[in-house]
């Protein structure tokens, strides 16, 4: 097959799918690979009645549209309802696939159309077993009728346009950093070494679930707030690889490192307005009578819309009922097939159930606000003595509660110094205690010891209340019921008492921010440690080095020299430093290696997957129509960027 004019590349990722023209330079079409059917209220499209207009249009309902990728206006808002067609990087649903295949051609011009008539280069997951690969070649052969399909490696496409743009090396170390799984992948004289690859079971899902594991035991009570996109985009924008995990986090235990580089995340915070706070009890009171009145009259209107839209349905089954009567039995049928009723008992309850309803509503009287609780709490607000102004009366509460402030104050720092052993009161209580350790008791004839009578006396009882000076915490209850009086009264008649409260309402939205600090580097040491997220595999470091193993001396030094690395969690801030010292201490001394990244670690799988289609020899990676009913439906052609083929053994 020669060279087509047009092919049609998609990187169909798990994470996201990329999809344009082999001769462009970018993707005409990036979206997330997940769709979703939106719960939303059910389209209804009416459906015609009778010709002679004895029936009413019967409501039908419409399924509501899936919506796919960029569709998707509020992703947040549906996450609990996002199907994605991948079990990590393998496709599991194929109903899920077809529909991204159909917003994938819609997208790209193909709406209408019988069949696709362009080639396509498709990625798909290392070692894709036979069946999804048959799977696949039904659903675009049978499907869309396409002329023919390429199937590669993503990694093998980043590697071959990496190397489109420098010199052709044919061995290499390609380790590819996925949304599921992390693979190290051998290549030898330019051939995938498929029997030695090794894939780790963590990738950027298992990091954006870690963070938000943690960030959602840090702030139990920000649940809410702690969306997966928010940490998706903590992790992508923020989080690096640290060089020495040991070493960075001691620098983070450390209080002037911790608030140098601590990163806050301030959430939504509605501070108490100026006139919310200025309002008197009776204005609030007022407030609330004016809120039930509106909510009355909500109320009331959706009765009256509810006993309208009985009356009209009423108005249906009568005449329904008149049609009987009329002995016009085709038309009497064919109408309650229509309104879904089985029979005319069944009208006959219906009739009976909706006059009912109406009867009620309109013998019920409308709905009138019940008198407030809260006179009677103002009612029985103290009031200031007679002969007393209420300013002065006020002022005399408001400095009796700065006494009480002030000695509760006081006694919390006592308590505070008692804790420390080299303050007064401390010292004053260990000396105590010494004291009566050291008296010596009075013994009897017979050498036992006598008892001393201590707690006879009702002042032997003054040392303990020496010793627990600061301790008695008796008055305390008194002393917040009666505060709480006194800012009772002072709230109800100072509508400038919470002015004071000023700056305690400002730190208040301190209380609504997220401290993203360790979490930069635990995050992303899992690829590292996969115990931390209580995964029993090795880690990529151990993994690198058991795959360096299964060659010989010689092939080991010939793959370290072009250590590649790709995909979307390759651009984390550190990874290569990290993977240099790895990589110095798992190989001999004075050996040389060499770590490479691809020039767009999101975008070089599609690109290299373009510099195939427009390579002379694009034709024979094809696997055409022809091949796909001759050698069946699992079949495909090798090349350099492809998975092996494997046929399936038969019974």
């Amino acid at each position: 097959m020669g060279s087509p004019k047009r092919v049609l590349v998609i990187d169909n990722g798990s994470y996201e799918c990329r999809v344009g023209w082999h001769n462009v330079k970018e993707p005409a079409l990036r979206f997330r690979n997940v769709l979703t059917k939106p719960r939303k209220d059910r389209k209804k499209e009416a459906t015609p009645g009778a010709s002679d207009g004895t029936t009413t249009p019967v409501a039908a309902e419409v399924p509501a549209e899936i919506q796919v990728g960029n569709d998707i206006t509020n992703i947040e808002a549906v996450r609990a309802h996002l199907k994605s067609p991948f079990e990590r990087n393998i496709i599991t649903n194929w109903n899920h696939q077809e529909q991204i295949f159909d917003y994938i051609f819609t997208k790209m011009g193909f709406e209408g159309e019988q069949s696709i008539a362009h080639p396509i280069v498709l990625t798909e997951a290392l070692a894709n077993p036979n069946f999804c690969r048959q799977n696949m070649n039904e659903l675009l052969f049978e499907c869309y009728g396409i002329p023919a399909v390429s199937y590669g490696i993503d990694a093998l496409y980043s590697w071959e346009h990496y190397q489109s743009r420098r010199k052709k090396v044919s061995d290499a170390l390609i380790i590819s950093f996925g949304y599921s799984t992390t693979h190290v992948i051998p290549v030898l004289n330019g051939k995938l070494q498929l029997q030695h690859v090794r894939r780790l079971n963590v990738g950027g899902y298992h990091m954006i679930t870690y963070l938000l594991c943690l960030m959602q035991m840090k702030y139990p009570v920000h649940l809410n707030a702690i969306s997966i996109s928010r940490m998706e985009k903590l992790v992508h924008e923020h989080c690096h690889i640290a060089t020495d995990y040991k070493e960075e986090l001691l620098k983070w235990a450390q209080i002037d490192y911790y608030e140098e580089h601590i990163m806050k995340i301030q959430l939504p915070y509605n501070q108490v307005t100026a006139t919310n706070a200025l309002l008197t009890a009776e204005q609030k009171l007022e407030k609330r009578r004016e809120l039930a009145m509106r909510l009355i009259e909500i109320k009331n209107r959706r009765e009256a819309e509810k006993m309208r839209e009985d009356e009209q349905q009423l108005f249906v089954y009568n005449k329904l009922r008149q049609l009987y009567e009329q002995d016009k039995l085709q038309k009497f049928e064919l109408a309650l097939a229509q309104q879904q009723i089985g029979n005319l008992e069944e009208l006959d309850s219906l009739i009976s159930t909706i006059s009912g309803r109406i009867k009620r509503i309109k013998e019920r009287p409308l709905s009138a606000p019940k008198p407030s609780k809260q006179q009677d709490k103002i009612d029985k607000m103290p009031k200031p003595p007679e002969g007393v102004p209420q300013a002065d009366w006020l002022a005399e509460l408001q400095g009796k509660r700065e006494q009480l402030l002030q000695r509760k104050q006081t006694r919390q720092q006592q308590r505070h110094e008692q804790g420390k052993r080299h303050t007064h009161a401390a010292q004053e209580r260990m000396r105590i205690i010494s004291t009566l350790a050291r008296s010596e008791k009075r013994r009897k004839a017979n050498g036992e010891e006598e008892d001393d009578g201590f707690g006879m006396n009702d002042n032997d009882w003054d040392v303990y209340k020496r010793i627990n000076r600061y301790n008695d915490d008796s008055d305390s209850d008194a002393d917040n019921e009666q505060l709480l009086e006194y800012e009772k009264i002072l709230s109800h008649y100072d509508v400038n008492f919470d002015e004071g409260n000023a700056v305690q309402q400002q730190s208040a939205a301190e209380n609504y921010q997220l401290h993203f600090g360790v979490e930069d580097i635990r995050v992303p040491e899992i690829l590292f440690q996969p115990s931390m997220i209580g995964s029993s595999e090795a880690g990529l470091a151990e993994l690198i080095a058991f795959v360096l193993k299964l060659f010989n001396a010689q092939e080991q030094q010939r793959m370290v020299e072009h250590v590649y690395l790709t995909g979307g969690c390759a651009q984390l801030r550190g990874l290569k430093e990290r993977l240099a010292r790895e990589f110095q201490e798992l190989r001999p001394f004075q050996s040389t290696f060499s770590i490479y990244e691809s020039d767009d670690h999101t975008l070089s799988a599609w690109l290299g997957a373009c510099v195939q289609a427009s390579q002379p020899s694009f034709g024979q990676t094809l696997t055409t129509r022809k091949d796909y009913q001759e050698h069946g439906s699992e079949y495909f052609r090798e090349h350099r960027a492809s998975n092996l083929f494997y046929p399936t053994p038969k019974d």
